[in-house]
């Protein structure tokens, strides 16, 4: 006898949507030969640290969250996309740029761009995934959206490329001793600000 599909209904007749309170962790598949470069790239990247490692599964981490990275080691693994990181303050942003730059094996951006909502750094791990190193651009949630819902970003959906080593240089000479943001107020939002190109529809070369 063939069962029938159970209908739950909601309170009130009404369906009710959840949004998550964030984006706990992030799971790769990756190859064997790519199982230990991987783990360096994203300690290296997010200045995340191992908790577990076996194997077969690695788990990192760099907050209070007991993993936020997990590395899976399969024969089989294709690269799947990764995600977006962002970061609190311009400074937090570039002092991450100097630091991957420096690293034994330079880790160097594959696209630097200020899409308007936000300034972006785009990286490739050793599986050929994207990851996006941000800061949001705007304080207010709505000021971000009517910013992607007006002209200037129907003209240009792409952004404005930045030279990440003049930037971070200027950025890092305002810092605080402690190391922490010390630009102006009026100097964050001329960074934020994108600047107009005109019409801009494609992607990088090889992005």
């Amino acid at each position: 006898m063939a069962s029938s599909a159970v209908q739950i209904q909601p309170p009130n007749g009404k369906v009710i949507r959840q949004t998550p309170r964030s984006l706990a962790h992030v799971v790769l598949r990756t190859t064997p030969e790519n199982y230990k470069p991987m783990t360096q790239f994203y300690c290296n990247l997010l200045n995340a640290h191992v908790v577990h490692a076996d194997p077969v599964l690695t788990f990192m981490a760099y907050d209070d969250e007991h993993h936020r990275i997990a590395l899976i080691c399969s024969p089989d693994a294709l690269p799947k996309p990764a995600g977006t990181t962002t970061y609190p303050t311009l400074t937090a942003l570039a002092q991450q740029y100097v630091f991957l730059k420096a690293c034994e094996k330079p880790i160097l951006p594959l696209w630097t761009v200020n899409h308007g909502p936000t300034t972006s750094m785009y990286f490739r791990d050793p599986d050929g995934n994207k990851i996006e190193l941000q800061v949001d651009n705007f304080d207010d949630v709505d000021e971000a959206n009517n910013f992607m819902a007006g002209p200037k970003y129907d003209m240009n959906p792409m952004g404005t490329d930045f030279d990440p080593d003049e930037w971070s240089e200027y950025i890092l000479s305002k810092a605080l001793p402690n190391g922490e943001e010390g630009l102006s107020p009026t100097e964050v939002k001329a960074l934020k600000m994108r600047k107009d190109i005109g019409e801009r529809k494609e992607l990088p070369e090889g992005f």
